[in-house]
This record gives structure tokens, sequence and C-alpha cells, in this order.
């Protein structure tokens, strides 16, 4: 029969480690306003108090600023483009502004106050804008004209040395600001590089794993006797140790192994392989189920170390119809009878891998036409449900009885769907079954 493979998680599902370009661009965008606001209240702030001032100073300039200020504050926020191409934009205002101020310098005999507002734009640039090249152009154009000016003024009101030392100073601070966060942003970008390799490698183990997982659990089983099989995986989003196989093993009988690895991730994958492989070596070397676990355990033990295996191993008898079963560690089994009443499979054994002793046991049970046997991994009852109540294996037991009136592979997709309607969140953990059931 074929696998009913299900998964309501996405594998394919891509991991990000650190978005730094939006980050980037959000910090741009928020330095940007910034800038505006700031040149909102200088623009403003000369407007307001320039009373029966004798400066030149025109209002309509003042004003024209602040209307491209506040239009450009506004559109950044509502306009996508301005979001795009904010420091292009920024770098227009600045140019304004420092036309703006150069002008006012000029024509007021380089006037202290109207220097400060020079300084300010300058030192503005060396903070808000984050391309090297197009700060060192602007700076490059401007102070060859500032200091034009301050040559060329023909009154002026402060020394001229006092007013290159702020001009020239106050550039190579916004050159020194522009340069450690530029360094700093460089180092974020190499290190968001390396990040990024490391995330393409994670995700070419996990694809990896994802492709080692598919082949650990069957998708089709031989046809023994009156026994039908079916089997249900529901994956979690990485890559867990689960695992079904099954063998034909001596005199007809077939042998089935059922196992989760503890962890998840390739290394969980691998060893379940590892298992696989075991498992796949001594089925017909193996005299029943308790004999089947103990030499998978002897073969792995010296190769894998600080991992181990919960597990069973089954035999159908299709003369008989007895199923031998022996456990490692994995919880009980359920046996499902003709007339509807659901019982454990009792049994225990230790787990595999675990103690260099494997202590364990066959049991065996007479099945008639009409029972079914069911195995599941604990990512089918061990869970929160959204009530914040830990489910157990005695309410999977209810779902069981519930659900008895279904067959097959209808069967364990009912199943499957009534946990997964109970989770608080995404199952945390693979959902598999086996269903045998004697016709």
């Amino acid at each position: 029969m074929s696998i009913r493979n299900i998964s309501s998680n996405s594998r394919k599902d891509k991991y990000p480690v650190f978005g730094l370009g939006p980050f980037l661009s959000q910090e741009s965008l928020s330095r940007f306003r910034f800038s505006l606001l700031l040149f909102i209240f200088f623009a403003g702030f000369g407007l307001l108090f320039q009373g029966e001032s004798t400066f030149v100073d025109p209002p309509w300039m003042r004003s024209s600023h602040l209307i491209l200020l506040f239009g450009s504050y506004i559109c950044s926020y509502k306009v996508p483009i301005y979001k795009k191409y904010s420091e292009y934009i920024l770098l227009f205002h600045f140019s304004l502004m420092s036309a703006h101020s150069v002008f006012l310098l000029y024509v007021n005999g380089l006037y202290l106050g109207y220097l400060f507002g020079m300084i300010l734009v300058i030192v503005s640039t060396g903070i808000a804008l984050n391309k090297r090249k197009l700060h060192l152009i602007f700076l490059l154009i401007f102070l060859p004209i500032a200091i034009a000016v301050g040559a060329n003024c023909p009154n002026p009101t402060i020394e001229r040395g006092m007013y290159y030392f702020g001009i020239i100073s106050s550039t190579i601070l916004a050159v020194l600001v522009s340069t450690f966060q530029l360094r700093t942003i460089e180092k974020l970008v190499e290190a968001d590089l390396q990040l990024e390799k490391y995330r393409a490698n994670m995700e070419s183990e996990l694809e990896l794993a994802q492709s080692t997982q598919k082949s650990l659990v069957d998708l089709k089983f031989p046809q023994v006797g009156p026994f039908r099989m079916y089997s249900y995986f529901n994956p979690l989003e990485g890559v867990g140790g689960d695992l079904i196989k099954s063998e034909k093993g001596q005199n007809g009988q077939l042998d089935f192994f059922f196992a989760d690895a503890a962890g998840h991730g390739i290394s969980a994958a691998m060893v379940s392989s590892m298992a696989v492989m075991a498992f796949k070596m001594i089925s017909t070397k193996a005299n029943g189920p308790a004999h089947g676990l103990f030499l998978i355990h002897e073969s792995l033990m010296t190769m894998i170390g600080g991992f181990f295996i919960t597990a069973v191993y089954l035999r159908l008898n299709p003369v008989s119809l007895t199923l031998s079963y022996a456990y490692a560690g994995h919880h009980p089994g359920i046996l499902i009878q003709k007339d509807g009443m659901v019982e454990e499979l009792a049994g225990k054994g230790t787990v595999l891998l675990a103690l260099p002793k494997l202590k364990n046991q066959d049991y065996v049970r007479t099945l008639h036409s009409g029972d079914r046997v069911l195995l599941m991994s604990d990512g089918l009852f061990e869970f929160f449900t959204k009530e914040k109540e830990f489910f157990g294996y005695s309410k999977f037991m209810d779902l069981v009885r519930e659900n008895s009136n279904f067959s097959g592979d209808a069967f364990l997709q009912s199943l499957g769907d009534a946990v997964n309607r109970l989770h608080v969140s995404k199952t945390k953990d693979d959902q598999t079954m086996l269903l045998i059931e004697v016709a």
C-alpha cells in the first residue's frame, strides 16, 4: 500500500538569519526624517523671529524651503519612491540649504548666526548620508564655494580666520563622523554576508537531511497473507529521526522496524539511516524481535555515541496470524479488535544505545480477522492543547476509539487531523503511524 504522506508544514520554507538590507533602509529613512525636522526647525525659527532685523534674509526663501521640507517629510510616509531615493532627496535639500546659507553669509558679512547654520548643515551631512561617494562630491563642491565666499565678502563682521576655521573644522568633523558610521555599516554588511553563507550551508544540509529522511519511511509494503499495511507521515518543519522499515524475514514472515532517533536535524536523520542499514542486514538473521533489537544494538553501539533510539520490532506470521514484538524504550502500540475494543500492546524494554546491555523480550499476540495494530510516534500525543493542557497517551487512545469506524488510510488521516486540530501551534515533532490490518 502507498504511504499517506501528509505535511502541514512546508519543508521548503527558508530560514532568514538577519535582514540587514531592510534594517539599513529603515535606519536611513529615520535619519532622513530627522534631518528634515531639523531643517524645518532651523528655517522656521529664522522666519518667526525675523522681526525688524537689518539682515538681508528674504522671507520668501525661507517660506519656500519650509514648503519643500514639509512636503518631503509627509511624502516620506505616503510615497514609496521617497523611501527608495531618500538619500538623493536629502542631498537635494542639503544643497538647497547650503546655497541659502552661502548667500546669507555673503550678503550679511559672514554673520556668526548664519555661520552656525552653515556648520549645522555640514555636520548633518556626515550623520545623514550613507553613500560615501555622494557625501564627498557634496563636500568637494561646497567647500571651495564657502571658502570663496569668505575670501570675497566685502564687509565681514567676524574675522575671516574664525569663518574658515568654522567651515573647515565642521567639514573635517562631517568626514570623520561619516567614516566612522560607514565603517560600522561595512562591518555589519560583512557580518551579514557571513551569516548568509552560514544560512546557505544550513539550507544545503537541511535539504540533504530531508532527502535522507524521505528514504526512512517506506512508501509501499510487500503483500503478505491477509495483512494490509498503511502508514502516515507528517514531518515537522525541520528534520526528525522517525522511521518505518519492513523486510521479508524467515519463512515468509514480515519484519517491521518502527523507531525514533532522539533529537532533530541532520544528525538524527543520519543515526536513523544507520539504524535502517543495521535492520536490513540483520532481519534475515534474527530469531525473533528481541533478538533483532539486540543485533541492531550491538552493530550500532561501537559506531554511535551520544544518541539513543526508541524502537519497536514487529514480526508478522501470515500462516499462524501471530504478531511477535519487542520494545526498546518505545511507548506501547495499540490493538484495535474487531468488536471495537481498544487496548495497549503491553510490553517494555530498554532504549537502544542508552546502556551497554540491552534488556528486552518477545511478546506474542494471536490476531484475528478484522483486528488492527497501530504504532505511533510520540509526536501524536506528547504536546499541549489549545487549552494549555498536556494531551498524553490515554487521551490519544480515546481518539483512536472515536475514529475506529474508519479503516486504512482514512483511519490514519482522520486520526492525524483530530490530533492537529488540538495543537496550540504547529507540530514540533514528526507524526508517524503504522497501521496493520488483518483482512
